[in-house]
């Protein structure tokens, strides 16, 4: 069925294309890209199931303009959920900007009991550091508490809305049920740092967390968290090469 020549030669073209569109995307940003482990990959597996799943379309149009992140983001958010996210256990997302993805998962998992924490600084990005190369804080400063009550009236379940810096944020709040699943949506370094290690301190075993940003073009002091993770005896860690780094808390 395949023949090698072939596929040799289409791959040069998608080289060629891939190439093509991340000097586009630089052009476009008028930024110059020197660092040799980034660009733009066509990958030649085509499965998209967020394309057909008609309850996940309908839950994504209800929250669409409540999150920044893409589709196939938000359908590993959805799908993992479902699993993960356990009755009678909290959910907690540490960047929430207006609110959508935990919008998602409530609509999906109505039926669990589960206390849901959406934290922000609702005043854009902070604890930028020597790690980051881009964001300087205050990025993503357009959302509101209010934006986030929206959220809630669409899901028709109980959000906890914590406002500060994480995990500092979290000090006069008790959290009466344990963590089982979250999603991690900052983007510096310092922040997912210290965002994590306070999950995992309030994370069963089998806890699942979703780290967001990693890899993204402007976050690479998530990214390096993320890879400084790998290490981690304690954790294990999956790329899922759609921005996003899946840990399991052993």
């Amino acid at each position: 069925m395949f023949n090698i020549k072939k596929v040799i030669k289409a791959r040069k073209r998608l080289n060629f294309i891939t190439s093509t569109l991340f000097k586009l995307f630089q052009i476009n940003l008028r930024y110059k890209e020197k660092r040799k482990d980034y660009g733009i990959e066509l990958f030649e597996y085509f499965y998209l199931p967020w394309k057909v799943e008609e309850k996940f379309n309908n839950y994504f149009e209800s929250i669409k303009y409540y999150t920044l992140n893409p589709k196939s983001r938000l359908f590993t958010i959805y799908e993992m959920s479902k699993r993960y996210l356990i009755p009678g256990t909290s959910y907690v997302e540490v960047g929430c900007w207006k609110g959508g993805v935990t919008g998602l998962v409530a609509l999906e998992n109505k039926h669990k009991e589960v206390d849901y924490f959406i934290c922000d600084t609702f005043a854009g990005v902070v604890n930028s550091s020597q790690h980051d190369t881009f964001f300087k804080d205050t990025e993503y400063s357009n959302a509101s508490i209010d934006d986030v009550k929206e959220v809630q009236n669409i899901s028709s379940q109980q959000f906890n809305i914590i406002k500060g810096v994480f995990p500092e944020s979290m000090e006069k709040i008790n959290l009466d049920k344990p963590i089982s699943f979250a999603h991690i949506d900052v983007d510096t370094y310092i922040s997912a740092k210290e965002s994590l290690e306070y999950i995992l301190s309030n994370a069963i075993k089998g806890a699942v967390i979703i780290l967001d940003d990693y890899g993204g073009w402007f976050t690479d002091g998530v990214t390096t968290y993320g890879n400084e993770l790998k290490l981690n005896k304690h954790l294990f860690v999956v790329p899922n090469h759609l921005g996003q780094l899946i840990i399991y808390k052993i």
